[in-house]
């Protein structure tokens, strides 16, 4: 079944369950605190649920405009979020012919990162260049590239765009790509990086504009 046809799925029969639960009472149940304490559960993990994808359904609407195709974003839960032990905060599979799926797999804290991102100031910090840079990221290898220097190099010309599909302007978008490219990229493992990845170079997207990433 499909990841988000599933988590519907919960949230109905949750929705279910309380609605089962209001007619006991209604019908002379002796136990209100437990109906009570049960709705209240109920309604606040639908409530974040609808919350958390209403998120993943923007984030996956930026990340389409770039892997360019209809693709989705799932963000990790709170359970698989405790069980990890992975430094990648996304990840994209490929089938044995090399091609990609059709979802990534973002880290919760990235997730977190990136909804503060969507509904603050578009400030630039380290967590707002890292969140909206890992769904550029992403996005390339949606795209079908595999190699993970041309993704991290292709996705940081794309990082100011996938700002601006989260509500910043072209100048914030720009600011915060600039600050991924100063503060993050020369830091990243070697697989990430390449001479190549420069103004000019060989993976420079726009060879006629001097504007960098």
């Amino acid at each position: 079944m499909h990841h988000y046809s599933l988590r519907v799925l919960v949230i109905v029969l949750g929705m279910i369950g309380l609605t089962s639960m209001a007619w006991r009472h209604y019908r002379g149940d002796r136990r209100p605190r437990t109906l009570i304490a049960g709705a209240v559960v109920l309604l606040v993990l639908g409530v974040l649920e609808f919350r958390a994808q209403s998120a993943e359904a923007r984030f996956g609407e930026a990340v389409s405009k770039v892997a360019r195709r209809n693709v989705s974003v799932r963000c990790q839960g709170v359970f698989g979020n405790l069980v990890d032990i992975g430094q990648e905060l996304g990840t994209v599979q490929f089938d044995a012919e090399g091609d990609p799926a059709d979802t990534t797999d973002i880290k919760r804290d990235a997730c977190n990162w990136l909804k503060a991102y969507e509904d603050g100031d578009k400030r630039v910090t380290m967590h707002a260049a890292l969140g909206v840079h890992v769904l550029a990221h992403e996005a390339i290898h949606l795209r079908g590239w595999t190699s993970e220097s041309v993704a991290e190099c292709y996705g940081l010309q794309y990082t100011a765009d996938v700002a601006r599909s989260l509500g910043a302007t072209a100048t914030q978008g720009q600011r915060l790509a600039e600050f991924y490219w100063r503060m993050v990229y020369p830091e990243m493992p070697d697989e990430y990086r390449t001479p190549d990845c420069v103004n000019g170079g060989r993976l420079d997207l726009h060879k006629d504009s001097d504007v960098w990433p």
